[in-house]
């Protein structure tokens, strides 16, 4: 890619499914969008606080993105412990809350979280694979309860595509 030089990034396998699915296999981030501000900011931060907290077994993957040259030359293409973390965890709330956001949504249609997944994962370009069925479900029912939610049906309710649309 012209006018762009590449910066490795660790990260989740979901987290990069998400990049991906939102900016393409070779995601150009600049200051235009949400994502690609949080990394201009963070190529900056020097501060190293949260070393200690980093692992490189929490992020058993990365990925690849692009940034102008000039603000590889400005800023850098580098990322340390800290600004990894806060990276990740950024993008984590971004997915998480779109993920509460569409299952709300289908749950209101259909009130059951199996029949609904199939969706809210193409939606959100996250495949078993990238994220388990078990840690979405666990993740999901623990927003519902902390924002005190009833309970969704417990028998699975197999609905196809074709019935939303």
């Amino acid at each position: 890619m012209k006018g762009y030089l590449s910066i490795e990034i660790p990260c989740k396998k979901y987290i990069k499914a998400y990049l991906i699915r939102q900016y393409g296999e070779k995601p150009v981030l600049n200051k235009d969008t949400e994502v690609g501000n949080k990394l201009f900011d963070l190529l900056v931060h020097k501060i190293n606080d949260r070393k200690k907290e980093y692992s490189s077994k929490t992020y058993k993957d990365s990925i690849k993105v692009y940034v102008s040259i000039r603000t590889f030359h400005k800023r850098g293409g580098f990322l340390n412990e800290t600004n990894v973390i806060s990276f990740n965890r950024f993008l984590e709330r971004r997915v998480k809350e779109k993920l509460y956001f569409l299952m709300n949504f289908y749950v209101d249609i259909v009130p059951s979280f199996e029949s609904n997944l199939l969706i809210v994962r193409r939606e959100l370009g996250i495949d078993e694979d990238a994220w388990e069925t078990d840690s979405i479900k666990k993740d999901y029912y623990r927003y519902r309860r902390k924002h005190g939610m009833k309970k969704l049906n417990s028998k699975k309710e197999r609905v196809s595509e074709r019935d939303f649309f």
